[in-house]
């Protein structure tokens, strides 16, 4: 436990006041999280940079957005991951304030790690950096915790508002374009979009079905009636625009569904 006794002394040339019960907040043991949310925010008042971390799964993409940032003040990036695998070793090592995350990535896709950093009372500020511009896909974000969502394609102007945007404020940023895509059709083709529309029992069946089980050895197993894993397996069929166990297969090895 961490108190605020032991590392914060008021002083008068603080660029703050503590005016609310100030003898509370020394006397208050601080969680971890709250320690580190605190000292964010001294961090912000005192212009020190704000730590920047990058989860991102294409290298050059990655490169841009190290040489756009280096140029705006106020902000560093201390490191860049480019899958799931790494992410808890860097939040632990490097005590990041923004990740800018993707929503495609392996392992894990962003929509993923926002749950798990939430269900983990992680209050790092996560910022999506995607191609998907898609009303349904901003909204999953905003319910699982988000706190802004910019397009690939956004311009550095847009990125830099957006940082400075989640790190002092608490309302969702959106960035320039986000939810106005005319592309809604070849989204529909994506194998992203499609993972994220299906059910965990849909999800379960096509495991099943690309394992070469039938229908009534997969009723068995998931305790259903095959009239009901029948049902599921047109409802995925029709999702995922396959009319075949085979191009079911190859579609899901194709676009990594499981």
């Amino acid at each position: 436990m961490v108190y605020a006794a032991n590392v914060l002394q008021p002083k008068s040339n603080l660029p703050f006041q503590l005016t609310n019960a100030p003898n509370q907040l020394m006397d208050a043991p601080l969680s971890k999280q709250s320690f580190v949310t605190y000292f964010t925010d001294v961090r912000i008042v005192n212009n020190q940079p704000q730590k920047i971390l990058i989860c991102e799964d294409h290298q050059i993409v990655i490169d841009g957005l190290r040489s756009i940032i280096s140029n705006f003040s106020g902000f560093d990036v201390i490191d860049a991951i480019n899958s799931y695998s790494n992410l808890n070793t860097s939040l632990e090592k490097h005590q990041p304030d923004i990740l800018l995350l993707d929503l495609n990535l392996p392992h894990k896709n962003g929509l993923e790690i926002l749950q798990e950093l939430r269900s983990n009372k992680n209050e790092i500020k996560v910022l999506i950096l995607t191609m998907y511009n898609k009303k349904s896909i901003v909204n999953k974000t905003i319910a699982k915790g988000a706190n802004g969502f910019l397009l690939k394609n956004c311009s550095s102007e847009d990125l830099n508002d957006a940082l400075k945007h989640v790190s002092q404020e608490t309302n969702f940023y959106y960035g320039e374009g986000v939810v106005k895509s005319n592309k809604e059709d070849l989204l529909k083709k994506d194998g992203f979009y499609k993972r994220i529309q299906l059910t965990p029992r849909e999800k379960e069946i096509i495991r099943h079905l690309c394992s070469g089980n039938k229908v009534p050895d997969i009723a068995k197993s998931m305790h259903i009636s095959p009239l009901t894993v029948e049902t599921h397996k047109k409802n995925i069929y029709r999702k995922l625009g396959v009319d075949s166990s085979i191009k079911l297969v190859t579609f899901v090895h194709e676009n990594q569904l499981l």
